[in-house]
C-alpha cells in the first residue's frame, strides 16, 4: 500500500510539474502566429510611427479634396491639457454636394494608440474614395485622433487615465454605473510595485487567470473586466466620474454637420480585439429592428458580432452610441470596425491582451525595476495595438477597401 501511494504520489508531482510546465511555456513563448498575405507596398506609405506624422499626413491627404469638392472644411480643435498644450484633434468634412441626406462619420484614435491604424485607414479611404462619381447626396466627416494625449504618448487612455470608450453620454447617470464583477477581479487587474517582466507572479501569470476561469466563464470574466468601471481611478477601463473635454468639443461639431441629413453611419475604427488580421464588425447591441436591418444589409456578406456571442463583450459609455443620443431625431447607423492582433477571442489570447494591459497601467503608476523591463512592456504594449508586421497592415487595409466599395454602393 505505501508502494502503491508513493508512486501515485509521484504520478500526481509529475503531472502537476507537466502542468506547470506547460502553462509557463504556452503563456510566455506565446505567438498569435503571422498573417499570410502578400505585402501591397502601396499601402504602408499611410502608416506613420509619431502622432505629429500621421497629423501632417492626414491634413495632407484633406487638403486634396479642397481640389476634387466644393465647399470642403479642414479644421482643428484644441483639447485642454494639463500636461501637453500641442494636443489637438483634426476634422474634414466634406458636404453633400447637392441634396444633403446622407452623412458618413469615420473616427479614429477614441483609444489614443489604436489612431495610428485609425489614421491610415482614414487616409486611404480619403484618397481612394473621396473623389470624382461620390454620391452626390452623400457628405463625409472625418475626425482624426479623438485621444490626442493617448495617440501621442503611445497610451490607450487619456491623461487622466480614463477610457474614452467608457467616459461617452449625454447624462451624467453613466458614472454612476456598476460592475460588481471588476471589483471580485480588482487584486488581480491593478497590481502594486515597480514592474518586473520576469518575476514569477507575471511569468505564472496564466495560472491566476486559471484558477479565475474555475471560478467564472471566460465570457463572464471578459464582460467583468471589459465593460468599464466607474470606482477606480487607477485601475484599467475606467470610465471617468466627469465627461473629459474633447466630448463636448467633438458634439458640437457632430450636430452641427449632422443637422441638414437624415441617415447618419458612423465607423469608429479600433484595433487589438479578436482574431489577428481579421476586420471585425462589431457594434453594441442594437434593439431597434430597422436598424438592424439596415446595417445588415450594408454588409451583406460580412459577420456582425451584435455583443451576444461568448467571443465578445458589451461596454457603457461608448462614443458610437453617444452620437445617436446626441442626434435623437436621425436615422442613426453605429458600427465598429474592429482590427484583431492577439486573436483575444482565444483564453490565452485574450488573457496575454490583458496582461500586457496590466504591466503598462503598472508601470506608469509604479514605474519599472530596469530600462530592460520597461522597453519590453512597451514594446508588447504597442504591438498589439500597431502591429509592425506588413502582411497585417496589408491585410487589414486591403479588407477595408474592400469593405469601404460596399459601403459606398449600399449607403
Amino acid at each position: 500500500m505505501k508502494k502503491f501511494l508513493k508512486i501515485l504520489g509521484i504520478v500526481i508531482l509529475i503531472i502537476i510539474v507537466g502542468i506547470l510546465g506547460y502553462t509557463y511555456i504556452s503563456f510566455n513563448s506565446y505567438s498569435p502566429g503571422k498573417v499570410e498575405y502578400e505585402v501591397d507596398q502601396s499601402k504602408m506609405k499611410y502608416f506613420e510611427d509619431s502622432y505629429e506624422s500621421c497629423r501632417e499626413s492626414f491634413i495632407n491627404s484633406a487638403d486634396m479634396c479642397c481640389e476634387r469638392f466644393f465647399k470642403v472644411e479642414i479644421f482643428s480643435k484644441a483639447v485642454p491639457s494639463g500636461v501637453d498644450s500641442t494636443l489637438k484633434i483634426d476634422f474634414c468634412y466634406v458636404p453633400a454636394q447637392k441634396e444633403s441626406k446622407k452623412l458618413l462619420i469615420l473616427t479614429s484614435g477614441v483609444h489614443g494608440i489604436e489612431g495610428f491604424v485609425g489614421s491610415a485607414v482614414q487616409q486611404m479611404i480619403i484618397d481612394q474614395y473621396l473623389k470624382t462619381g461620390m454620391p452626390d447626396d452623400l457628405g463625409v466627416l472625418f475626425i482624426h485622433g479623438i485621444n490626442p494625449y493617448g495617440f501621442k504618448y503611445t497610451r490607450r487612455v487619456t491623461e487622466n487615465n480614463i477610457d474614452f470608450n467608457r467616459n461617452c453620454d449625454t447624462e451624467m447617470t453613466l458614472f454612476s454605473s456598476e460592475n460588481a464583477g471588476y471589483t471580485d477581479l480588482y487584486d488581480m487587474l491593478n497590481p502594486k510595485g515597480k514592474v518586473i517582466s520576469g518575476s514569477l507572479k507575471n511569468k505564472f501569470f496564466m495560472l491566476v487567470a486559471i484558477n479565475k476561469l474555475m471560478q467564472e466563464s471566460m465570457s463572464a470574466l471578459r464582460q467583468a473586466v471589459l465593460q468599464g468601471q466607474y470606482e477606480y481611478p487607477e485601475g484599467l477601463y475606467y470610465g471617468g466620474n466627469n465627461f473629459e473635454p474633447q466630448l463636448s468639443i467633438i458634439g458640437e461639431v457632430i450636430s452641427e454637420k449632422s443637422a441638414d441629413y437624415d441617415t447618419i453611419l458612423n465607423i469608429d475604427l479600433h484595433t487589438g480585439y479578436g482574431a489577428r488580421g481579421v476586420l471585425h464588425l462589431f457594434p453594441n447591441p442594437v434593439e431597434d429592428l430597422n436598424v438592424k436591418q439596415k446595417m445588415e444589409e450594408i454588409f451583406t456578406g460580412y459577420q456582425i458580432d451584435w455583443g451576444d456571442s461568448d467571443d465578445f463583450y458589451t461596454i457603457n459609455g461608448s462614443f458610437s452610441d453617444y452620437i445617436g443620443k446626441l442626434i435623437p431625431d436621425k436615422f442613426y447607423l453605429p458600427m465598429t470596425f474592429e482590427y484583431g492582433t492577439l486573436n483575444s477571442q482565444t483564453t490565452i489570447g485574450s488573457v496575454k491582451s490583458i496582461h500586457n494591459m496590466i504591466l503598462e497601467n503598472e508601470g506608469k503608476r509604479f514605474g519599472y525595476q530596469s530600462e530592460r523591463d520597461s522597453l519590453k512592456v512597451l514594446e508588447n504594449f504597442v504591438e498589439m495595438y500597431y502591429p509592425t508586421s506588413e502582411p497585417w497592415r496589408s491585410k487589414i487595409m486591403n479588407d477595408t477597401y474592400i469593405i469601404m466599395e460596399q459601403l459606398f454602393d449600399r449607403f
